[in-house]
């Protein structure tokens, strides 16, 4: 796995801090926490290399974290935060756990390796989030991090402040965005999208906004996109406003971090944890 960041100072108390993980397709990424300063001294992101065959993903990630001995630390917590469409919410009133693989299946069809099928419970919303994982990565994660909570990241965004008015939300990874619909101050769309030009990127945007009848709506970004890129500048033909996700204010920084773009791990770090 290639390297695209990494704040990893050494870390004497871990057992104070808290490992907030990120994975997907695309990447990996952590963050490290020290609850008893409120303050997050430690981030990384890094990528699959583009040829990685499917079966590979998992002996990847797991040569990535023997090689990070600051991984196998004793944390007070641990938070995983899965990454993956294949997601489908489900009003309380319609929800049977017994049905959970069949509706991802109907959703997003069946022709999937080995998965293992979560539930989060997103009270706020009135729904279940209902959600596939490779089973490889899945496993791997819950031998190097026993004990570890989970959650899926749309859960996650649900439970986010609450935004006022109009807003579209977006997440950049490599080859993929993440796009939240703020609409009236409700969501009304979260969902991941491959793209492989900018100009993907453009039509993805422009036909959310086109299907939820929103115009002129700001533009939030976080992760891994420059303000000199084509990309943003693709993005900037038809988007007034954009601004990218400053620092979560509820919590501290080391100065390595407060140096670097704030909207690189904004987004990992509002998850905060899996409470």
């Amino acid at each position: 796995m290639k390297a695209l960041f990494e704040i990893l100072p050494e870390i004497d108390d871990t057992d104070k801090c808290v490992l907030v993980c990120e994975i997907s397709y695309e990447s990996f990424s952590f963050a490290i926490k020290n609850e008893d300063t409120n303050r997050y001294v430690a981030a990384a992101i890094f990528q699959f290399e583009n040829e990685t065959n499917s079966n590979d993903y998992p002996k990847k990630l797991e040569e990535l974290i023997d090689a990070k001995p600051l991984l196998s630390s004793a944390f007070k917590r641990v938070c995983i935060i899965y990454s993956f469409k294949e997601s489908v919410l489900i009003p309380f009133n319609l929800y049977s756990s017994l049905e959970n693989e069949n509706v991802i299946n109907l959703i997003h069809g069946d022709v999937a390796p080995a998965t293992s099928i979560h539930t989060d419970l997103v009270a706020a919303k009135g729904v279940y989030n209902a959600y596939r994982v490779p089973a490889s990565f899945y496993q791997l994660l819950q031998s190097k991090f026993p004990g570890a909570e989970s959650k899926h990241q749309y859960s996650a965004l649900l439970n986010s402040p609450k935004t006022e008015g109009d807003m579209l939300f977006v997440i950049f990874y490599p080859n993929r965005i993440l796009v939240r619909l703020v609409k009236d101050g409700r969501t009304e769309l979260i969902n991941s999208f491959i793209y492989v030009s900018a100009e993907d990127v453009s039509y993805i945007l422009l036909n959310t906004c086109k299907q939820f009848d929103v115009s002129n709506i700001p533009l939030e970004i976080a992760g891994l996109i420059e303000k000199e890129s084509n990309l943003f500048k693709e993005i900037y033909k038809y988007f007034e406003v954009i601004n990218f996700t400053p620092l979560p204010r509820e919590s501290n920084y080391s100065e390595e971090i407060l140096q670097q773009p704030s909207h690189y791990f904004s987004h990992i770090f509002a998850i905060d944890s899996c409470e």
